[in-house]
């Protein structure tokens, strides 16, 4: 699979989107050429298949949460502020492409690639997540005890919340969600 320009991409993802629902992502490039408006020798040109556009899915939904994350952890502030702003970036993320948050994660299974995506996830969202509650921890801002768990707990929390959102109203209202899920979660870390 050949790195995909940006148009293209974009293009591509709003078509995954418009795919009936349960179809899984599983759709022939005539399909995804038909609703993309990319000619299907593009198409071709930059997948070998299917399973290599469902990769492309798969990739693009992790690097984008990934620079979310990055952005959000960039941004100035104590440590509750910065975890607040990756919190609100991943969900941002989710919303963006919300299909994707559906039905990604039974494609993973399907694929066979949970071990390698879990690896993936877990470095670029959930590590970054883990250091600042380290940090907080540290600078005594936060009190976890292991933060390996509450990353993922947090992680979790984020994507049930997600998910469950976009199956009830068919979409995801990612700044209302953080406004009040956000608050719950550091409010679990936060010393008493």
């Amino acid at each position: 699979m050949k790195d995909l320009p940006e148009d293209l991409a974009i293009k591509l993802l709003e078509a995954g989107e418009r795919l009936p629902h349960g179809h899984g992502f599983r759709a022939s490039i005539e399909e995804y050429a038909r609703l993309s408006g990319i000619p299907r020798a593009t198409l071709y040109y930059y997948f070998s298949g299917r399973d290599d556009v469902v990769q492309f899915f798969v990739n693009d939904k992790l690097e984008r949460t990934a620079q979310a994350v990055e952005k959000a952890l960039a941004t100035e502030g104590s440590v509750v502020e910065r975890l607040e702003a990756v919190l609100l970036g991943i969900l941002r993320a989710f919303a963006a492409y919300p299909r994707m948050c559906v039905e990604l994660p039974g494609i993973v299974a399907e694929l066979g690639s949970i071990g390698s995506v879990t690896e993936n996830v877990g470095r670029a969202v959930v590590g970054p997540v883990r250091a600042l509650l380290e940090e907080g921890r540290t600078s005594g801002e936060l009190m976890v005890e292991d933060a390996d768990v509450a990353a993922a707990a947090f992680a979790g929390a984020l994507n049930m919340a997600a998910i469950s959102q976009i199956v009830t109203t068919g979409g995801l209202d990612a700044d209302a969600t953080a406004r009040t899920l956000v608050p719950q979660l550091i409010r679990g870390v936060l010393p008493r």
